[in-house]
Formats: structure tokens, sequence, C-alpha cells
């Protein structure tokens, strides 16, 4: 309701400038996403992780379509080596959107085809019809992750365009903004941290080792179990340090990717951060978990993440106004600028070490 008034709306863009310039993440409360559409996801995730293993591995990751189950060990999120020694402890099921990759290959092997991106349009209340995607055999899954896929997909759409104007790209027919807001590319990705799992830093083992998520935001709605942590840089006051950040209560966690970043400058951060399992629920740690009585969850950690990207074919690098400033950091990236679609697989490629 806030973002809908012009003066508070113009209140909320200014906080969201600080808070990409300042940490990268923040909260967004009042999102109208039904907490009980929130409960049931995690639920029906539990259902899918409890499923014995072959039937989980019957749903192989298909990294072209960004698709299926991942099992612990198998991807590595801190891509140097240098702090993370074995690969995520969690598992992990996706869905995406994935009808919007639009270089597909041909039936007979022949070539690719590249479908006109306006016959392409996701319906925010379907989002992955047309889609290609695994149906566990876990009862209502497809209709409870469409609807709170397609609840966040709203919520994006949202988000933004409060960015957008945060940038002064307040024409929504700017040939840029068209470009980056038409279709959207979005990542459904359920996650399990097991409680007998725990990470051990001193010897570089990790939930989620330290990374930047890849695309423009990321909607995280979590269980209330802590290790989510963010590190904060090094300045002339203080040593790098890992922040937790807490659940709260009837908030969803959004933080900045890589393609914000890149679209200006640097000027917004794309936040390094990585969850640590096992944490002690001291003031360090805070702890609420919200698992409802009912609910027939173990005591793990359960986390859903909603990755969006910008208009899969846009090219996403610096706008102008963030290039050639004296008080801004040199551009950085290279030219042609990537689109959405090449930056995802490069990506998957740097974390999986398969090319897609």
């Amino acid at each position: 309701a806030k973002a809908t008034n012009p003066e508070s709306r113009s209140e909320i863009v200014q906080e969201l400038d600080q808070a990409l310039r300042q940490y990268g993440f923040f909260y967004v409360c009042h999102h109208g996403i039904d907490e009980a559409l929130i409960q049931e996801q995690f639920d029906i995730a539990s259902q899918l992780f409890d499923l014995p293993l072959a039937e989980k591995q019957s749903m192989p990751f298909q990294g072209n379509l960004d698709i299926g189950y991942i099992g612990t060990g198998v991807q590595t999120l801190d891509p140097n080596g240098e702090v993370q020694f074995t690969g995520d402890t969690k598992e992990q099921f996706m869905m995406t959107t994935n009808k919007l990759i639009t270089v597909t290959k041909l039936e007979d092997g022949a070539g690719t085809q590249t479908p006109k991106q306006d016959e392409l349009l996701v319906d925010p209340d379907n989002v992955f019809e047309g889609s290609q995607n695994y149906k566990p055999k876990v009862p209502r899954h497809e209709q409870v992750t469409s609807g709170y896929a397609g609840a966040a997909y709203k919520l994006n759409l949202l988000l933004n365009s409060l960015l957008f104007e945060a940038l002064g790209l307040t024409d929504v027919n700017d040939q840029n903004r068209y470009e980056l807001e038409h279709n959207p590319f979005i990542v459904l990705k359920q996650m399990k941290y097991a409680s007998d799992n725990p990470s051990d830093p001193a010897q570089g083992k990790f939930g989620a080792g330290a990374h930047c998520d890849w695309g423009s935001f990321t909607i995280l709605c979590t269980d209330g179990k802590p290790g989510l942590q963010i590190q904060m840089p090094a300045t002339a006051e203080q040593e790098e340090t890992w922040l937790p950040v807490p659940h709260k209560s009837g908030c969803l966690i959004i933080n900045s990717g890589d393609q914000i970043a890149q679209l200006t400058n640097d000027y917004y951060r794309s936040a390094l951060h990585r969850v640590v399992i096992g944490g002690t629920k001291g003031e360090d740690e805070p702890f609420a978990d919200i698992t409802p009585k009912s609910s027939t969850r173990d005591n793990s950690r359960f986390s859903t993440a909603i990755f969006t990207y910008f208009g899969m074919q846009a090219r996403v690098g610096p706008l102008p106004q963030f290039l050639n400033q004296p008080d801004l950091p040199r551009e950085k990236y290279p030219t042609p600028y990537r689109t959405s679609q090449e930056y995802f697989h490069f990506k998957l490629k740097e974390s999986t070490g398969k090319a897609y």
C-alpha cells in the first residue's frame, strides 16, 4: 500500500537507494504474500527432500534450464577454493521460467531458433506454464510452488519499478528500461540444510559457501532458523566482518545481485553472503523458529529463494550516469555487455564446472 502512495513511495525509493549502497540487503514487510502459503511451501519442500534418494535423483539437474535436484556436496558457490574446501552441504530443488531461454535447439538438431520475446510473456498467475520443470511425487507441490512463485514474481515487478525510479529511469517507455523489465527470468530454489550436517568454517565447510547472487533481486523466505550471514568489507574503522541476517516475522529478506551491481558500476552492492549451519542461539545468531506446531518438518533449516534476472535478452552494463565519474570506480565490466542469459550460463559453468 505504501508503494502506491506517491509521498510514501518516494520515501521507499530513498530507503531502497541507501540499503543498496550500504548493504545490498534489506527487508520487505507488508509484501502481500500470504504467510500460510509461505509455510505450506516449506512443508511441501520438506516432503520433497524426504523422498528416497533414488526418487530425487530421478529428477537430475539440467543446467541448460537450471531445473531439478542437486544433492549435498555437488555445488561449490565459493568458486575460488581458497576458503571453501568441500561442496555446499545443502540439498536443493529448482524450477524456472525457462521458456524465456529463447535460444533453443530445434527438434531435428539442425540449428537454433530465437522465438519473438513478445510471444513469451510469463503469466504471474501461472508462472511456470509453458516451461519444462520436473513434477515431484509430492501432493500439491506444483500448485503450491506455482502459487508462491507467482506471488514473488509480482513482488519482483514492484521492486524493479522502485529500482528504476531510484536510478532515474522513470519513463516506462524508455527503451533501456523496457529491455530490463520485459520478461524477467526467475528461478525458484527450495533448500534444506540438514541439522545433522553442521558447518565448520575453520575446515572450509559451509551450508552455502560465500558468494554473490547472479541476477537482479533475490527474494528469500526463511523458516526462522539462523545461518545466513553477510560480509561487511573492511574499512578504516573496522576489520572485515560477517553479520548475521536474522529472520523478521512477517518480512522477506531481499538482496541485490550481480546484475544490479553491473547496472550501476558497483555503486549498488552485490553483497557477498554465506550460510553457516550450527550456530548457537546467542545474541550473535538470533533464533526465531516460526515452524508451526502442526508441521511435520524436522529440525533442519529450510529456505526458499526466488532468484530474479532482468529481461533474458537485455545486455546489462553500467548506465551512462555511472560512467566517467570521478567519485565512482573505473568500469570493470567487459564490452559487449553480456545478456542475462549469457551471464546466467557463465555463472552456472563457474559453479558446477560444466558448460551449458
